[in-house]
């Protein structure tokens, strides 16, 4: 049952249909689908009056890898399966590898000539032994796959031939001193996965990040079970080829009822797309409702509070636009919910040094406005995917640092509104936010006041150029 990850498949429909893998691994950023998709998994596999009796809920990183399948190995009691579901599994966790620089790699790559602190180094961020290195086999090969993935365009020739060539560097190194009680566990599930697994037993593993396809244990789970990347629902073209709108729209048809797509739009604005929120705000617009069988906007208006979010969003592209109006507006309903001024102009700070960022790669790239002439789809398969892997080794790791790793559609409007500033404005308009941080600190000036005077400073007109 081999299952690629490109592929999405609905595990749901195939649980219904009575094909159930014996292993299961739901991954990704957006951990309310991942909780709701397990929940459905459990509810269609167990029946409640049996449930208690054959379901294991266990910390991967407190209970060894033995010990997880002996759980697997019992038999259902007076059910057709038994569900395993395992966290924390550190068989998973890449941060080391993500967060290795490839300057890291090519220091490495320099010092050759000490073998054994060559290889040693490598071994640490690849997470495997040396021997294996040696070996030259799976464990080292979807290691070094899963590294080259986490540097995306900084793995040129060079650094291909360097690791191609490691297992003969490492097979000059004494290794029968060398410990294997790390890889012990590892070594035990991926036997496992290459046996005959239980036919009445259910594994899942749960990772609230993300779990690359070339991790050796997501390799070996998707050749016999499923892989099911949980990612955040980015926003469609239109509301027909919105993700979110058609999970809402099935969710209040649960109900036996329809909500506008106007009301949709005001939801999403109020929660900012997130899944966990939406929902607890849909349950609660079906607790008020009543009998009541179309959602409209006054239902979510008078129902689902404000989040700073969308308020936030109308500031920054305000900013963008160079709308002195709509700044001012978004600026005082933001205050007068009664968000911290410091947070705002961390805001603002933030956003601007995005812009900045985006200014400057639009500028070495040679791009042309894109106005509103480009769709957003559009934008994001020949703009953002393309340039987020040509700037991976150039731009900041950290998400609040690059912008090519922001939420797409808030870098698809910063784009759009790059031709208001020219570069020179940009720079100028970050000088501003820090001496109006200075003034905040240094004088009791009202603060709504000084953050309005640096709206108006930034928004004031300009003629548009490019550059």
């Amino acid at each position: 049952m081999k299952q690629n990850p490109e592929k999405k498949t609905n595990i749901l429909s195939e649980i219904e249909n009575k094909k159930v893998a014996p292993v299961y691994l739901l991954c990704g950023k957006e951990t309310f689908l991942i909780e709701g998709t397990l929940k459905q998994m459990v509810d269609k596999l167990l029946p409640p009056d049996t449930r208690d009796f054959n379901i294991s809920h266990i910390d991967g990183s407190n209970v060894s890898m033995k010990d997880i399948l002996s759980n697997i190995e019992l038999y259902p009691i007076m059910s057709e399966w038994r569900v395993v579901i395992v966290e924390n599994f550190p068989g998973f966790k890449t941060q080391t590898r993500k967060t290795s620089p490839l300057t890291s790699i090519q220091e490495i790559m320099k010092s050759k000539d000490d073998v054994q602190k060559c290889v040693t180094e490598i071994a640490k961020i690849l997470g495997v032994s040396i021997q294996q290195i040696a070996d030259g086999g799976e464990e080292y090969n979807s290691a070094v796959d899963e590294l080259y993935d986490s540097l995306g365009s900084g793995v040129n020739e060079d650094v291909r031939t360097f690791f191609s060539g490691l297992p003969q560097l490492a097979s000059q190194i004494e290794t029968n001193t060398e410990t294997s009680s790390n890889n012990g566990d590892a070594d035990l599930l991926l036997e496992w996965l290459e046996g005959d697994l239980p036919k009445t037993s259910v594994l899942i593993f749960i990772v609230k990040d993300e779990v690359s396809k070339n991790n050796k244990f997501a390799k070996a789970i998707q050749k016999v079970g499923r892989y099911v990347s949980c990612d955040p629902l980015e926003k469609g073209a239109s509301l027909n080829r919105d993700p979110l709108y058609k999970k809402v729209v099935d969710k209040f048809a649960s109900y036996d009822k329809k909500i506008t797509p106007r009301a949709f739009e005001q939801l999403r604005n109020r929660t900012g797309g997130d899944m966990h929120t939406i929902a607890e705000a849909i349950n609660k617009i079906i607790n008020y409702v009543g009998d009541k069988q179309q959602i409209d906007e006054t239902d979510v208006r008078n129902l689902v509070t404000q989040t700073n979010f969308d308020v936030m969003f109308d500031l920054t592209d305000a900013i963008g636009k160079r709308s002195i109006r709509l700044g001012i507006k978004s600026l005082r309903e933001i205050l007068a919910s009664g968000t911290n001024p410091h947070l705002v102009i961390g805001a603002i700070t933030s956003h601007l040094r995005l812009t900045l960022q985006a200014k400057l790669i639009a500028v070495r790239k040679g791009y042309k406005p894109i106005g509103r002439q480009m769709r957003f789809e559009n934008f994001t398969e020949k703009i953002l995917k393309p340039l987020s892997e040509e700037m991976a080794d150039i731009l900041p790791k950290n998400t609040d640092y690059n912008v090519l790793k922001r939420h797409p559609f808030p870098v698809f409007k910063i784009f759009q509104t790059l031709h208001t500033f020219t570069l020179d404005e940009l720079m100028a308009a970050i000088e501003k936010t820090l001496e109006t941080r200075i003034q905040f600190m240094t004088t009791n000036d009202d603060k709504g006041l000084l953050l309005e005077q640096l709206m108006y400073e930034i928004c004031t007109s300009s003629k548009p150029r490019w550059n």
